[in-house]
């Protein structure tokens, strides 16, 4: 994968953080406007960033709603075009990118972005791997939820990839999903997701003493 330092792509904002770096997520395209941006990525260099929608954008949804200036770029991985003209597509999560000046914003928004590393990636992490499978283990077996982690748990991705699968797929608020893709190390949004799990795992346990009978039916969103 080559890595640039500075580029222009069209953004796709959403309500929710849906891609990491090293991960893979599915789209349906809809909207006239996000149809015209992926016509123009088909026709370049299959790019385009996935952007977070600030709160309060339902306002101005239809416009150009103010986004969180940390998101993930995205390679086009694959795509169908449907009978009624909409697509599914599948983005490979590359690298977080900061969100410099809008280059356009009519009908879909160009920005200007720069790639944000993360400076400690290419360490080992072993003992973090393995705690973090450890514990991760035990909050699917716990849970009251039906928490599906089977791909990353029996895979032998990178641990970035392992974390950022986590992060992305425990239930937590938006804004906590937000900051763990917002943090510059790997080693930090290891030891933040392992927070998450292990406040998780706290919960259920305390329910699990105050009454079994509750603990089955509570949620951990």
């Amino acid at each position: 994968m080559k890595k640039v330092e500075t580029l222009h792509a069209p953004v796709f904002p959403l309500p929710t953080v849906n891609l990491f770096p090293e991960t893979t997520a599915s789209y349906h395209i809809f909207e006239p406007r996000y149809l015209e941006m992926l016509q123009s990525v088909l026709e370049r260099d299959g790019l385009m960033a996935m952007g977070v929608l600030r709160p309060g954008y339902e306002d101005n949804y239809y416009g150009t709603p103010e986004i969180f200036p940390v998101g993930c770029l995205g390679q086009l991985k694959s795509y169908e075009e449907l009978e009624n003209g909409n697509y599914n597509i599948v983005l490979d999560g590359l690298y977080r990118v900061g969100f410099g000046q809008m280059i356009k914003d009519n009908p879909f928004r160009v920005v200007e972005m720069q790639e944000l590393p993360e400076h400690d990636q290419e360490h080992d992490f072993q003992e973090e791997r393995e705690d973090l499978l450890l514990r991760l283990n035990y909050l699917v077996e716990h849970s009251p939820d039906k928490l599906d982690f089977s791909p990353i748990l029996h895979g032998d991705d990178s641990f970035t990839a392992l974390v950022n699968m986590i992060a992305r797929t425990l239930p937590l608020k938006n804004i906590e999903h937000y900051k763990l893709l917002a943090l510059d190390s790997v080693r930090e949004r290891a030891n933040e997701t392992l927070w998450h799990i292990d406040d998780q795992i706290e919960t259920i346990e305390l329910m699990k003493r105050i009454d079994p009978i509750i603990s089955d039916e509570i949620s951990l969103n």
